[in-house]
């Protein structure tokens, strides 16, 4: 979840690291630019599922931003990590499933 919540409020509160992202979808070719979602709120599931969704969707541009970015942004390497690391996309499909 840390990796979910930590990506919204990066590109929500950074205009910087949002273009940034966007820059990466454009560059990337994708048909559709596809920002990371809230998952908290009263009705949660079906926050979680639009948010791992997005996040699937974007994963490329996601990975590729974060990876650009880690250069000089400590938080983009942190959660570059994170979204890299191949136990916590598992975890994070079987959330999907469920």
């Amino acid at each position: 979840m840390t990796l979910l919540i930590g990506l919204y409020y990066l590109y929500h509160k950074s205009p910087k690291q949002k273009k940034a992202l966007q820059r990466a979808f454009v560059m990337l070719e994708f048909k559709a630019i596809i920002m990371p979602t809230r998952i908290g709120g009263t009705k949660w599931m079906p926050h979680l599922d639009r948010s791992l969704s997005a996040f699937f969707k974007g994963y490329r541009a996601l990975v590729y931003q974060l990876q650009t970015s880690s250069h000089y942004n400590a938080k983009a390497e942190g959660f570059s990590k994170l979204a890299t690391d191949g136990f916590l996309i598992l975890y994070l499909l079987q959330l999907k499933v469920i």
